[in-house]
């Protein structure tokens, strides 16, 4: 499964150059009991009340957190050190359309492009728009030829790729889902080069993430051959982002992590994921899960911490942060900590009260600041009016240093 690498990369976005220094050199080793997040701030989202959204995003070279929101028709942008905010290419999106399947904006990420930090996120209509972050201009619009939405991505910045999901075409009768990749370097730049179809996934595409320990892409899918309500055992499937291919498959079993969804790179050799169902047989909870990227084996099981639709690593703390809006128990943000040189790894050590019904999150790993939008109707305690908001937490109770200082 190994791929040799090139052994220089000339460009890395810097988000995923701090990602990388983050996961190699290592974290702070002591884990304080009494650790907690408390509410920092909370910032109301201007214009419609934010009801419908999708995936968050924290570039920290630009010192920048971006929600995709459709009840705006644009990405939000919240300045991480102002904390003031701007909307980007609001109304040329799909918005929210009473289906998820066919709203947008959905996955967002940032690419930083000889100069020009770009914006790059999936749209209802099975485009994907690149946004000159700078100037809120679109640059370019890729139609991946899709039914429906063009939904999360990531990036490769090793080979200027980014990989895209079509996950609801399971929906369509006849159709499956796949994903797309487009180059943002070259003669091919902003155009779809290939596409591989999943037809296994009975229940759509999930989180993709780059991995840069060994330059692969890992991909959920959170049912296969299955009925559509993830019952049966999911996929990471690992694919070759050089070849555009896949490699292998590691099977997820669905007793212990069922319908994986949010994916986060974590230490070496840790890829959290996030399970967004109740595990089989019925009555045995919603967990999250720890797998080694090198055989898909699952390092810990962690009970009832599940329900996570996006989920992210922060190498500024060593943190693991899970949006677990669809847990049938506690709808709430959870954290759980990486470093398994304590007692007990992977305990999860704070779940701030108020939270409510939300599946998005982000962290600056320059500050440790977590983001996380509550919508409008997520019946949380936290927002002051009734428009839904995001929600900033920070560590309290420990003194840790952080890997990466603010700037």
């Amino acid at each position: 499964m190994s791929v040799v690498r090139r052994s220089t990369v000339r460009s890395l976005s810097s988000l995923a150059c701090l990602a990388v220094v983050g996961a190699f050199i290592g974290l702070p080793s002591s884990v304080a009991a009494d650790e907690t997040f408390i509410l920092k701030q909370t910032i109301t989202i201007t214009g419609a009340a934010l009801n419908s959204f999708d995936i968050s995003w924290v570039d920290p070279g630009v010192h920048s957190y971006l929600l995709a929101d459709r009840s705006n028709k644009a990405v939000d942008v919240i300045d991480t050190i102002t904390k003031n905010q701007t909307k980007l290419a609001a109304g040329a999106f799909v918005g929210f359309t009473g289906n998820n399947d066919t709203s947008g904006p959905n996955g967002v990420l940032t690419i930083h492009h000889h100069g020009t930090t770009e914006v790059w996120a999936g749209d209802g209509n099975s485009t994907v728009k690149v946004i000159d972050f700078k100037t809120g201009n679109i640059l370019h619009v890729i139609s991946t030829n899709g039914l429906e939405r063009a939904d999360e991505l990531c990036y490769d910045p090793a080979d200027h790729l980014v990989q895209i999901a079509n996950d609801a075409e399971a929906d369509v009768p006849g159709h499956a889902p796949f994903v797309s990749f487009i180059p943002t370097e070259g003669p091919n730049a902003y155009t779809v080069v290939r596409q591989i179809p999943f037809p296994q996934a009975t229940n759509g595409i999930e989180q993709c993430q780059w991995n840069p320990r060994n330059g692969l892409i890992y991909l959920n899918l959170p049912e296969v051959n299955g009925n559509g309500k993830d019952t049966t055992d999911g996929n990471v499937v690992v694919i070759d982002p050089r070849r555009m291919q896949v490699l292998t498959a590691f099977p997820v079993d669905v007793t212990k992590c069922a319908g994986p969804q949010g994916m986060a790179i974590g230490p070496a050799p840790q890829i959290l994921l996030g399970c967004n169902a109740v595990s089989q047989p019925p009555g045995s909870g919603q967990n999250a899960a720890v797998m080694d990227e090198r055989d898909g084996r699952l390092i810990a099981v962690l009970p009832n911490a599940g329900g996570a639709d996006e989920v992210w690593f922060n190498p500024g703390d060593g943190h693991y942060f899970l949006a677990d809006g669809s847990n049938t128990t506690q709808e709430q943000l959870a954290v759980i900590d990486s470093r398994t040189d304590q007692e007990d790894p992977f305990v999860v050590i704070a779940k701030p009260p108020g939270t409510g019904h939300a599946h998005s999150v982000a962290a600056d790993l320059r500050t440790n600041d977590v983001y996380f939008p509550i919508p409008n109707n997520a019946g949380s305690t936290l927002c002051p009016t009734a428009n839904g908001c995001v929600a900033i937490f920070h560590s309290n109770g420990r003194d840790d240093p952080p890997v990466f200082a603010g700037r």
